[in-house]
């Protein structure tokens, strides 16, 4: 989980996140930032998500949650 978290964080443009950072609260989310974390999970860890799917994800740990599921 660590390097996903680190990963967000890069996407995000931040330092640090934890798994209960509600990454739509940070400051500067856009679009663009939506658009690297769906990237993430489908090269990164080869999950792709529908927009509807991630429109109803809050949290980064509800987002790793899907790479198990």
């Amino acid at each position: 989980m660590e390097r996903f978290l680190q990963r967000a964080a890069d996407i995000l443009d931040v330092d640090t996140v934890t798994p209960e950072t509600r990454f739509r609260e940070v400051p500067g989310w856009c679009s663009l930032m939506a658009f690297g974390l769906l990237v993430m999970m489908e090269s990164d860890y080869s999950r792709e998500l529908s927009v509807e799917e991630f429109m109803r994800i809050e949290t980064l740990g509800q987002l790793f949650s899907r790479i198990s599921s």
